[in-house]
């Protein structure tokens, strides 16, 4: 191997490729909406840059000069120079790098005096972000211009292009002539355009010469002329329209329009064409300016023909870390009017069983020296359909919290809970208004006395102080003047706990059971005591009760549990890994208050005793997870709620998620009456391209389907296509989604996840499902 004039030119990756497979009907669809879209894809993350254009000198510039010869290298198993013709010859797994551009062949030969170049056989042109293979090569060893014949390869790091001839102009910037272009690979394409000739800019368009689509080499439509995006980037444009049909609303056409503001911000702005209901109006806005700060706002208006109202809402979040200082931005918005008997417009079944809106903004900032955390926010509530005129707002709130402050060296330990709080309350046209201040100090004492038992008597102060305002008659007024007229009330009460946990056995097992080696079962008690003295029964029918801190009353109560732990081992590569085999807690709080009370006895009788609360949550392998739940009245001898989990996941491939709660409501004894739900949700990729997912909510008492849906995903490397089922009790309706990649992607481009975001907001105790799944 021979080298003249060696330079430092960085290798080139290999591009990434794609394939595809689509029907005619929807290929003829696409390309008529690619006459006058342009291309947008959704997601700013992970995106291929195009390369710095080059700012070249002039050529008569000697520093210039000196640059050029000194990156300009040539490597041969042969080299040879004929001084009379002026040339310089490579022969054999040939080699030549000039601005950036690296050129193999079996034959090069390059002319000193004009600095023009011929390569052939087995070329194989290469760049950054292109990547051509073709039988002959013209070029310039100054300039990025160049002549490829017989050529196929890959330009902008996503299109594939094939050409009889194809002229580099510039560093982005492309001629070709009888050739064929597409995002696919392979020797027969999912889907191509071919031409007699076309002009390529790359983070521009791609203009085409009475282009003919084919699917998989078969002619599917002509055009005259054709213009499409070519981009790597974010960028401007049309995005491919929603198709849909509803039961209630009607047909669904969704065009929308995305805006690539800048690197950091983009926008989106569309329609709902509903031939039922009119023209929904919908517009996001996101910006992530750095790795700290995200938000984004987004709203939608519709005035319905069928309600003859008007919809409308606005939600949005923001959110940023303040790193440097500890501290964290969080702001929720939630604002939206909807008619109250008609829920079908929105998407899942939380959000058309939700009452209410929920605006929040929280600035936290972490106090470590102290232990503590220092909060001012506010936050408001609105009621929705049913309860619209209702209103629950605190604003601000400012809350300092202080946990277990340990005091120098000692065994002593400062607790502080502390709030200012200006609270609003409206129902229909009644306005109540109120400050309140609490203050909750605290100290605790922790006790070794046994090694298997712990003590941690504690000991505190309440103090809350409430300026009420309400309204009056001016005095004097002939007028029905009113004002607002505050008056103050104060509680005090001292409160004491005593936490005990212990006795505490254990006891080891060895063995082996299937792959499990080993096990550890502890049994540990506990057990809660809490006291704080009554108040004035008069002093408390004057709190207006609007909150947890409110209600706190006279209390003396124990709370007591066992629990039950099973560990085990588990073989790993490097050894073995200890994992909890279930955990299981029984529990329940006898109340002295409510053995002692005396009053109105014949129509409520005495019932200290809480049920008893039975909880397992068992994990043995990290695909398998089961949860239940159930709880046991001593006095009526029967089970009141009850809740089964059963998750698996089975990574990329597929999951399994089912739960079942139960709860019985009673009116009044001995009559009641029930409520169960059955919630299921799985998905199965059958290879990496097609998946499918299924969703399912049912009433088992009424047995009643509340909502189902089905959804089938196809994704191949350059297209993509989603189909949507969706029932509930007051509609039907049918989605379809698709994207071309790299070329037309539409709002919500498919793809399978397989990431269950399971919802377990309320728990199990609440009326939502643990196995509901957002399939973003």
């Amino acid at each position: 191997m021979m080298r003249v004039s060696v330079s430092n030119i960085q290798k080139c990756a290999s591009p990434k490729t794609y394939g595809f497979y689509f029907s005619i009907t929807i290929f003829s669809l696409v390309l008529l909406w690619t006459l006058s879209s342009a291309q947008a894809q959704q997601n700013s993350g992970a995106q291929a840059q195009a390369p710095p254009k080059s700012t070249l000198k002039s050529n008569k510039d000697p520093q210039f000069s000196k640059e050029r010869e000194a990156s300009i290298s040539i490597t041969a198993d042969e080299i040879r120079e004929d001084r009379e013709r002026q040339r310089i010859i490579g022969r054999g797994a040939a080699e030549i790098r000039y601005l950036g551009t690296k050129v193999r062949a079996d034959h090069i030969e390059v002319q000193t005096s004009t600095r023009d170049g011929v390569a052939t056989g087995n070329i194989v042109f290469q760049t950054v972000n292109d990547r051509i293979v073709a039988n002959r090569i013209e070029f310039n060893l100054d300039t990025e211009r160049m002549v490829v014949f017989n050529a196929r390869g890959i330009i902008g790091t996503t299109y594939y292009v094939t050409g009889r001839v194809i002229r580099r102009l510039s560093e982005d910037r492309y001629e070709i002539q009888g050739g064929t272009f597409t995002t696919c690979e392979g020797d027969l394409p999912d889907w191509a355009f071919g031409f007699e000739r076309a002009t390529f800019q790359v983070e521009g368009y791609a203009q085409l010469e009475a282009p003919t689509m084919t699917v998989k080499g078969v002619p599917a439509a002509f055009f005259p002329w054709a213009m499409v995006p070519i981009k790597t980037k974010r960028a401007t444009g049309f995005l491919l329209p929603g198709i849909g049909s509803s039961s209630r609303s009607g047909f669904q056409f969704s065009p929308s329009f995305f805006w690539a503001i800048n690197d950091s911000t983009d926008a989106t702005f569309g329609v709902d064409y509903f031939t039922k209901r009119g023209t929904r109006y919908k517009g996001e806005y996101r910006y992530t300016p750095n790795r700290n700060t995200a938000g984004q706002i987004a709203g939608r208006y519709l005035k319905d023909k069928i309600e003859r109202s008007t919809f409308w809402d606005a939600r949005g979040f923001h959110r940023t870390n303040f790193k440097d200082i500890g501290a964290n931005l969080h702001a929720v918005v939630d604002l939206q009017k909807r008619p109250p008997n008609d829920r079908s417009l929105e998407g899942d079944l939380l959000t058309r069983t939700r009452q209410d809106t929920d605006t929040h903004v929280t600035l936290t900032q972490n106090l470590p020296k102290i232990a503590g955390q220092l909060q001012l926010g506010m936050r408001r509530r609105e009621g929705l359909g049913e309860n619209d005129g209702q209103l629950y707002q605190k604003a601000p709130e400012i809350i300092l919290d202080i946990h277990n402050k340990r005091l120098g060296k000692s065994d002593f330990y400062f607790n502080l809970d502390s709030s200012f709080t200006n609270l609003r309350k409206s129902e229909n046209e009644n306005t109540l208004r109120l400050s309140r201040f609490h203050f909750e100090p605290s100290l605790s004492f922790r006790l070794e006395t046994f090694p298997w038992l712990g003590l941690t008597p504690e000991v505190g102060f309440r103090r809350t102080h409430w300026t009420h305002q309400k309204k009056e008659p001016v005095t004097g007024s002939d007028f029905d003047d009113m004002q607002y007229v505050e008056s103050g009330l104060s509680r005090e009460m001292w409160f004491a706990r005593l936490h005990a946990i212990g006795p505490r056995y254990s006891k080891v097992y060895r063995g082996e059971l299937g792959p499990f080696r080993d096990f550890k079962h502890i049994l540990s008690f506990e057990a809660k005591y809490l006291y704080s003295p009554n108040n004035d029964a008069y002093d408390r029918s004057l709190i207006i009760p609007l909150d947890m801190v409110d209600t706190l009353q006279h209390e003396h109560a124990v709370e007591y549990a066992i629990v039950n732990r099973v560990l085990t081992k588990l073989p790993i590569r490097d050894g073995l890994q200890t994992r909890q085999l279930f955990h299981y807690r029984i529990s329940q709080i006898y109340d002295f208050v409510e053995a002692r009370r005396n009053e109105n006895l014949d129509t409520k009788p005495k019932r200290p005793l809480s049920d008893i609360t039975f909880s397992l949550e068992s994990q043995p392998f990290s695909k398998l997870r089961l949860l239940q739940q159930f709880k046991y009245n001593p006095y009526d001898l029967e089970i009141s709620e009850h809740s089964t989990g059963v998750f698996l996941d089975g990574g990329e491939k597929w999951y399994l998620n089912l739960d079942r709660t139960w709860a019985r409501q009673r009116n009044y004894y001995p009559e009641s009456a029930e409520n169960s739900y059955l919630n299921f949700a799985g998905g199965f990729s059958f290879n990496e391209n097609l998946s499918l997912e299924y969703f399912s909510r049912l009433n088992k008492i009424e047995k009643t389907t509340l909502e189902q849906s089905i959804t089938a995903r196809y994704l191949d490397c350059c297209w993509g296509v989603e189909l949507t089922f969706t029932d509930t009790k007051d509609k039907s309706e049918v989605f379809l989604g698709f994207s071309l990649i790299g070329l037309l992607e539409g709002e919500r481009a498919p793809g399978f996840t397989s990431r269950r975001n399971v919802l377990r907001e309320g728990g199990f105790w609440g009326s939502r499902s643990w196995a509901s799944s957002l399939f973003e």
